[in-house]
């Protein structure tokens, strides 16, 4: 398995690679919408619908000294206000996970600070394992590894980004005590979704070969470039560019939205 420790290198096994850490940087890439669980892998593309749950409008209106509202009915405000966000059945899955504003509030922040959110989104694992070739001496990234992440691709690439933002609007006071109860004295979750949105951005494109060499039973990427991103970067590279522009490209949208918004009178 990946390893994702306080090292400066962040180690690709070279039998079964775990990309989990990938699709939890996709999350990130939605962070100004709170949707990171609008992401599945492999599912059949046949719409399916997602039931529309009244909620009573104390969840997001209640005094800031109030005490937060139970996980179950932020749930059921998020899975109402998103469930037109996409289409895909893979989106739909997720909205039914638990406790969902909770878990994109930690994914967000580990996100912002490079970190790999594993424990908060253990369940999102690609299917196949992480394979390589050999070519003229040199190991390289098999890039029909990166269509184990296509899906993901897919499902960013088709949310609406207007509704993300109006819904991530509409919360943002309770992402905002959530984020304090962990957060440094000082630190806003606003300045944390930035920093985020900026990890995702800075990864670059790559069309070309990536090669890797063997240190052990693991392998690590001999660009040293490459070698000093953050873990949460190296996950977000290997899945290929294709799906690499998917979610910068969702990202720029959105953020594009977000100071849209900040910019009104």
């Amino acid at each position: 398995m990946d390893n994702d420790g306080g090292g400066a290198m962040v180690k690709l096994e070279r039998g079964a690679l775990w990309g989990w850490g990938l699709v939890i940087l996709v999350a990130a890439v939605l962070a100004g919408a709170g949707v990171w669980h609008g992401l599945l892998h492999g599912a059949p593309d046949t719409p399916t619908a997602v039931a529309q749950v009244p909620v009573a409008p104390s969840v997001v209106d209640r005094a800031p000294d109030a005490p937060l509202p139970p996980a179950a009915e932020v749930d059921a405000l998020l899975r109402s206000r998103l469930a037109g966000a996409s289409s895909l059945p893979q989106f739909g899955a997720w909205l039914r996970e638990a406790d969902l504003l909770r878990r994109f509030v930690a994914v967000v922040s580990n996100m912002a600070n490079g970190d790999s959110p594993r424990a908060v989104v253990a369940f999102l694992a690609p299917s196949g394992d992480f394979q390589v070739s050999s070519r003229e001496g040199r190991t390289l990234v098999a890039k029909k590894g990166y269509t184990r992440y296509d899906t993901v691709g897919r499902v960013v690439g088709s949310l609406d980004s207007t509704l993300l933002v109006d819904t991530y609007r509409e919360v943002h006071r309770l992402t905002e005590r959530l984020h304090q109860e962990s957060a440094p004295p000082g630190s806003s979750f606003e300045a944390t979704l930035q920093r985020a949105f900026e990890q995702v951005l800075a990864v670059p494109v790559l069309d070309g070969d990536v090669e890797v060499v063997a240190k052990g039973a693991l392998y690590v990427y001999a660009d040293p470039a490459l070698e000093a991103l953050t873990p949460a970067q190296k996950h977000l590279l290997r899945m290929g560019p294709a799906n690499l522009r998917h979610i910068q490209g969702k990202v720029r949208e959105v953020s594009l939205k977000l100071n849209q918004q900040a910019s009104r009178p």
